[in-house]
C-alpha cells in the first residue's frame, strides 16, 4: 500500500466517523422546558407554555420510595403527556409521549435525522442521538426523551458501585457461614 491509498483510507474512515455524529448540537429540551432547570423554574415554565396543560402542584409527585420529584402533566396538540424527572434539584429527564393520531414514528424519525444526522444507535425499539451532554431518544410506539448525560452516567456509576458493594457484602456473609 502506498502513501496515496493510505490517505484515501484515512479520509474514508474520517468520513464514517463524521457522519455518525450529530449534524448539530442536540436540543436540551422541548419548547421552554430544558434539562438542568430547577423544580420551581420548571413549574413556572410549564404554567406559561401553551404546549402543556400543567395544573400546578397536583401534577407534582415523588417517585415511589424516594424523595425524587416528578412532574406528570397533560400536553396539548401533538403531545399527549409529558413527564419531567428531577435529580439533585435539576431536570434530568424530559419524556414526551406524542399523539399517535396526529404523528407517526417515521415522520418524527425523519425530522430528527434531518436535524441531527443519523442516530448513534438504532434498533427496532428506539433511535438514539448523543452529543456528549445530551441523549435524545425516539422510542416506540412514539415517545421522545431528552436525557442529561452527566446525570445518567453518574447514576450508572452509582449503580456499579452499589453492585460492587453488594458483591463484597455477599462474599463477607458467605465467609461467616
Amino acid at each position: 500500500m502506498n502513501l496515496r491509498s493510505g490517505c484515501v483510507i484515512v479520509l474514508m474512515l474520517l468520513g464514517i466517523v463524521a457522519t455518525s455524529s450529530p449534524a448539530q448540537e442536540l436540543q436540551r429540551g422541548f419548547s421552554s422546558i430544558e434539562l438542568g432547570m430547577g423544580l420551581e423554574e420548571a413549574k413556572r415554565a410549564l404554567e406559561d407554555d401553551p404546549s402543556f396543560r400543567y395544573r400546578g402542584d397536583p401534577d407534582v409527585q415523588f417517585l415511589p420510595l424516594t424523595e425524587i420529584p416528578l412532574i406528570e402533566t397533560e400536553g396539548r396538540a401533538f403531545i399527549d403527556r409529558a413527564v419531567l424527572q428531577f435529580r439533585n434539584g435539576s431536570l434530568a429527564v424530559l419524556s414526551l409521549m406524542l399523539d399517535r393520531g396526529r404523528l407517526d414514528y417515521f415522520s418524527v424519525y425523519e425530522s430528527l435525522v434531518s436535524r441531527y444526522g443519523e442516530p448513534v444507535r438504532l434498533d427496532p425499539g428506539q433511535a438514539v442521538w448523543e452529543d456528549g451532554t445530551t441523549r435524545l431518544t425516539l422510542e416506540r410506539p412514539l415517545t421522545v426523551k431528552y436525557i442529561d448525560l452527566p446525570t445518567l452516567n453518574a447514576l450508572i456509576e452509582a449503580g456499579r458501585a452499589e453492585e460492587a458493594l453488594d458483591e463484597i457484602t455477599r462474599e463477607r456473609f458467605l465467609e461467616q457461614l
